[in-house]
Order: structure tokens, then C-alpha cells, then sequence
């Protein structure tokens, strides 16, 4: 098996797991269409449910970067949002969330299909609020470059919200119980081929991906470096992300969620 030499060989050759992915989920998620004809529809957790209500998001513009079928964000059009866009590398998704959109009535819910590291200009300093709901980082080879980017499409005093698994949850591997099996501090990715189904877990032979583990060293740093200050950062003792779920239930258990909020200062 051949690594790739780049960022780009690395996210395209992801996104083509994902665009392989994203039948079987829109086949579990059918409900997704009618569930989504409610107004009040709310696909986003609790926690981080709260952090875009005290932040707040009535009447401004934004922008989810990687935004799978579209749900978290149409989420926060109901919640009062103006201009709302949605940007994710695969095109099978991209077209997911259009007709979930549509089926919502948010036809001015925009949708664009892009790595998310070759974005066109015109999308810069364009929105109030950047979202980045969980399952994203670790599909970042390089987080500096990918913390730069969401914070160039906010213009100055935006703010960008984050849900995530915890940068913990990189030393473990899933099963029955979840152990762990790598170092807090290992930075080669994990190559997989077994399939992106986290929903029924069902295994199959995939186009092969990259998971690349970032600390909270990593995380915090990239944002100072892309001129991001900190406003609200918390810890979650709960799944948020279906990776090691089993975690949650044990006595002794590690945090398995981060919610954090950032200002561009500059």
C-alpha cells in the first residue's frame, strides 16, 4: 500500500471512502425525511445545543465546515439563523443535504461541495459563526492549515464553535470492552479500510482512509496560531460520537467529548 506524499492525496482519497459511506447511512437515516419537516427539529446535542444558544446564531450568517447530510446545520436554521452554508468534501453527501434541505422547506440553504482545504476566496470573512460538529479534526491531516482556514471564513469577532470527541479517545480502539492500544502522543495516521458505517457498526471492505490523532495540545495551539482567543471550553463525560461508546458506562470512565469556542480576534 502506497502512503500519500500530501495533504491532498491524503483528504481525497478519504472523501472517496466517504462518497462510499454515505448510501449505506442514508439508508439507516430514511426517517431523516420526514423528521426533518418539523420546524422544531433539532438533531444537535445538548450540550453543545446550549453553547450555540448562549453564543448565539438568530439573524447571523454561517457556515459548518464538513457538514456530512446537512442536519446539524439546518438544525441551526431553525433555531433563527440567517445565510446558513454547508461546505463537506463529498459530493454524495453534499447531495444528501440538498434534498434533506429541500425537504425541510430551507431552499435558501446553500450547500458546496469542496476539500475543505482548497476553498475559494470568496468565502472569506463572509460568516459570524463557523460550526464544526463532531467527526471532523481527525479527518485533518494537517490541523494548523484546516484551524487557519475556519478561521479566515469568520469576519473579525466571529466566532467558531466546536463539538468533538475527545483527542483522549485516539489512544483507544473499539470492542468489547474499548481498550486502549496506542500513545496519547502517536502522530502517524491509522489507515482503515474496513468502512465508515458508525452507525450499525456493519463492517466491509472500504476504500481506505486516514485518521490522524491531534492532542489538545495540537487543537489549542493551531488556534492561537490562526488568531483564535479562547471563550468557553468543557469537557463531556458522555458518547457524543459513537466511537468507544461503551467508554461512557465504565466506573472509571475518560472524557469522551470536548465543547470549545473561539473568537478571531484579528
Amino acid at each position: 500500500m502506497k502512503t500519500p506524499k500530501n495533504i491532498s492525496d491524503y483528504t481525497q482519497k478519504t472523501i472517496e471512502s466517504w462518497n462510499e459511506a454515505a448510501p449505506i447511512h442514508a439508508a439507516i437515516n430514511q426517517s431523516l425525511y420526514l423528521d426533518v419537516t418539523d420546524k422544531a427539529f433539532n438533531n444537535l446535542n445538548a450540550d453543545f445545543n446550549r453553547l450555540v444558544d448562549e453564543f448565539g446564531v438568530v439573524g447571523k450568517s454561517v457556515v459548518q465546515v464538513c457538514c456530512n447530510n446537512g442536519i446539524d446545520l439546518l438544525s441551526v436554521k431553525n433555531k433563527g439563523a440567517g445565510r446558513c452554508l454547508g461546505i463537506d468534501g463529498s459530493h454524495v453527501f453534499i447531495d444528501q443535504a440538498t434534498d434533506l434541505s429541500a425537504a425541510a422547506g430551507h431552499s435558501d440553504v446553500e450547500f458546496y461541495c469542496s476539500d475543505i482545504y482548497a476553498l475559494p476566496e470568496k468565502y472569506q470573512e463572509s460568516f459570524d459563526v463557523v460550526i464544526i460538529t463532531v467527526g471532523v479534526l481527525n479527518w485533518m491531516p494537517d490541523i494548523f492549515k484546516f484551524m487557519d482556514v475556519c478561521a479566515s471564513l469568520l469576519v473579525p469577532g466571529g466566532h467558531l464553535l466546536l463539538e468533538e470527541i475527545h483527542p483522549i479517545l485516539c489512544m483507544y480502539e473499539e470492542g468489547s470492552p474499548s481498550y486502549i492500544d496506542s500513545s496519547y502522543f502517536h502522530r502517524e495516521p491509522f489507515i482503515g479500510t474496513e468502512g465508515l458505517d458508525y452507525f450499525s457498526h456493519t463492517k466491509y471492505e472500504g476504500k481506505e482512509n486516514f485518521w490522524f490523532p491531534h492532542s489538545l495540545t495540537d487543537v489549542f495551539m493551531s488556534a492561537i496560531a490562526s488568531h483564535l482567543q479562547l471563550k468557553h471550553f468543557k469537557e463531556l463525560p458522555y458518547n457524543i460520537g459513537n466511537f468507544c461508546a461503551d467508554l461512557e458506562l465504565i466506573d472509571h470512565n475518560p472524557p469522551l467529548g470536548i465543547n470549545v469556542c473561539w473568537q478571531k480576534t484579528g
